[in-house]
């Protein structure tokens, strides 16, 4: 194992702190008690399911993609054009599949919506997402109240007017998110953290510290690792990794790396994973130290940073970071988004256009797989 040692610079942010005004504040329950593992009726082995399917399991007529699955692994979120849903065409639909039941959920901010990326909460009860009418807003859905609330500060410095969402905390209640306009690339300018517990916005990064790429809050909102600058395989470095604590200056973790590209902090917040140099890389907050923990550009990691999706030439592999052996989840071409690894790693969901995955895959369109790791 490659284990890098350097002192941190720490440079003075500051933090800022607005109240909510997209919808009134409402009283939050508090932390989550974490959710038990979703266990199905009869023990399974590993195997795919198809989960982009009608509710009593009938193939979809259209194409289902951007997949997240809930931390106890019984709720899969995922986008799909597929006509017999009501979707087709330019419209696309979310849906949120309890694999329990069968049944499906549509999260609908009415007529002209397109829906992108999404993250669930560890019992799948809470929803990040992005959509757009015009611009892409960020927004968080309860599936237990049917509310939903486009995240936003009260007043952000600057001209804003598109953002999206980056990550959500395991119990639901810390939303990461980005803001900004059209102008140049000034697109992702300011970075937020929603804190719906005290319905405050906290800004983590200005404008000044440049356009972000990813960002990644811990479980109790007191960490946000951030990606400054887009990702690229070049010899340039364009991208850094840097990681805020409440309170405190921003830290670089990946000084000598080169291009760096932010994958999570863990839930605890004593760990950061970020891919570099064609592999990845854990930065241990305690100690301030790099390791380099595998092979292959990974796109989702476990909350407690055990386990990692890696892309491989034939699929994606899940890799347990601490024995470094890995299993393929999936064929060559699959795609995990980052909310795509359930908290155990039991659970991995991917979409693809391979028909033999199950059997009776008829309907020639893109599908959302979940492949059972144990």
């Amino acid at each position: 194992m490659l284990r890098t040692r350097y002192v941190a610079t720490t440079l003075l942010a500051t933090t800022l702190t607005t109240t909510l005004t997209a919808a009134p504040a409402t009283a939050d329950p508090g932390p989550r008690t974490p959710p038990t593992p979703y266990a199905p009726a009869t023990p399974l082995t590993p195997h795919t399911e198809r989960v982009s399917t009608t509710d009593d399991g009938g193939q979809l007529d259209g194409p289902s993609h951007t997949a997240a699955v809930s931390g106890d692994g019984r709720r899969v979120a995922f986008v799909t054009r597929a006509a017999n849903l009501g979707c087709g065409g330019y419209a696309s639909c979310l849906k949120v599949k309890d694999l329990a039941t069968g049944a499906l959920t549509g999260i609908d901010l009415g007529g002209g919506h397109l829906y992108g990326a999404s993250l669930l909460s560890a019992d799948g009860s809470r929803v990040a997402f992005t959509a757009s009418q015009r611009f892409n807003s960020p927004y968080l859905h309860d599936l237990n109240t049917g509310r939903t609330e486009r995240l936003w500060p009260e007043d952000p410095p600057g001209f804003n007017e598109l953002g999206t969402v980056n990550s959500l905390s395991p119990d639901g209640t810390h939303v990461a998110y980005t803001i900004g306009n059209r102008r140049g690339d000034a697109n992702f300018r300011l970075l937020y953290a929603r804190h719906t517990d005290t319905g405050t916005d906290e800004l983590i990064s200005p404008p000044e510290e440049g356009e972000k790429g990813g960002a990644s809050v811990n479980g109790d909102g007191t960490r946000v690792a951030y990606q400054v600058g887009g990702y690229s395989e070049g010899s340039q470095d364009t991208a850094d990794v840097f990681l805020k604590a409440s309170g405190a200056g921003r830290v670089q973790l990946d000084p000598g790396l080169g291009t760096a590209e932010l994958v999570r902090i863990t839930a605890d917040g004593h760990r950061v994973l970020f891919n570099a140099q064609g592999g990845l890389y854990a930065y241990d907050v305690s100690t301030g130290t790099t390791e380099r923990v595998t092979e292959g550009r990974a796109s989702a990691a476990t909350d407690d940073g055990h386990h990692a999706v890696v892309s491989r030439a034939d699929g994606p592999h899940l890799v347990d970071l601490r024995t470094g052996r890995g299993t393929a989840v999936g064929p060559a071409g699959a795609r995990v988004t980052p909310g795509g690894i359930s908290a155990d790693g039991g659970a991995v969901v991917f979409s693809s256009t391979a028909p033999d995955l199950v059997p009776d895959d008829t309907n020639g369109q893109d599908d959302v797989f979940l492949r059972h790791t144990r």
